[in-house]
Order: structure tokens, then C-alpha cells, then sequence
């Protein structure tokens, strides 16, 4: 049972490193994109520093993997919340920047940059609320497995 596990593990950290670096990769060619080429530029800076950020976010993760102490379900609920909350947020700046409309989720943002369709774009907000659980489900589960080899290592 316990290589099991460990294999678990080896597989997920090599899946979230390599997915970590495509999303840094992804949001260096999303910065490649024009002002002109999208409705409201703001959007792909905002995904441009989503992407790279969880990118790096993903990657030490990734690097933490070993050390989770959770069952093999807890593992891949981890892995696929990290995935999702890390790429939606990225999502959703392209999506705003080609639709031109963002969310009431992001008011300083609006204020600053107002888009030229309006800030209650639903698919922008329902992508935002979706990256926000998920990635507080990754998190609490990292914290949670980290907390739990501290107390298994003593």
C-alpha cells in the first residue's frame, strides 16, 4: 500500500512540475498577444501574471508532493484542484480580454481599466469563482498533508 502511494506521488509531482512549467510557457506567449488583437488589453496582463504566477505556484507544489501526507483519493482530489483553480485563473483574463467584459469580481481592476462591454460578464465571474475554490481546496489539502508529516515524522 505504502509504494503504491509513493508511486502515486512520483506520477503526480512529475505531472504537476510539467504542468507548472507549460503554464509559465502559456502565460510568456499570452504577454505575445497585441493591444489590438483582443477587445480589453487588461485582460491578457491580468492572464499573463495568472498564468506565470500559478505556474510557479504548481511547481512548488509539485516540489511539496512527496511530503503530503494524504490517502491516494485526497492525493487526486489535490492534484485536480490544483489543476483547475490554476489554469481558471488564467482562463479568465483571455476570456475577458477577447470578450471585452470582465466581472464585479474584480473592482479595482474595472476601475483603474474599465472594459468596453461591462464588468458583469457572466462566464468571467462563474471562471474566477471556480479558481477560487479550487485552488483553497489544493491549498487546505497542502496544508493539511504538510501539517500531517509533521506529526507523523515526530
Amino acid at each position: 500500500m505504502t509504494s503504491d502511494i509513493q508511486s502515486l506521488k512520483i506520477t503526480l509531482r512529475q505531472w504537476t512540475l510539467l504542468s507548472g512549467v507549460l503554464q509559465i510557457i502559456v502565460g510568456c506567449s499570452v504577454g505575445f498577444i497585441p493591444p489590438t488583437g483582443v477587445s480589453w488589453f487588461r485582460g491578457i496582463v491580468m492572464a499573463h501574471i495568472e498564468f506565470t504566477a500559478n505556474g510557479v505556484l504548481m511547481i512548488v507544489l509539485g516540489l511539496l508532493v512527496r511530503d503530503l501526507v494524504l490517502n491516494a483519493t485526497a492525493l487526486k482530489v489535490w492534484f485536480a484542484t490544483l489543476q483547475i483553480g490554476t489554469w481558471t485563473n488564467g482562463i479568465a483574463g483571455v476570456v475577458a480580454a477577447f470578450s471585452g467584459a470582465s466581472s464585479k469580481l474584480m473592482p479595482t481592476l474595472n476601475e483603474k481599466f474599465p472594459p468596453p462591454n461591462g464588468t458583469d460578464n457572466p462566464l468571467v465571474s462563474g471562471v474566477l469563482q471556480l479558481c477560487g475554490i479550487t485552488i483553497m481546496i489544493a491549498l487546505l489539502l497542502t496544508a493539511y498533508g504538510l501539517y500531517r508529516s509533521q506529526r507523523v515524522s515526530k
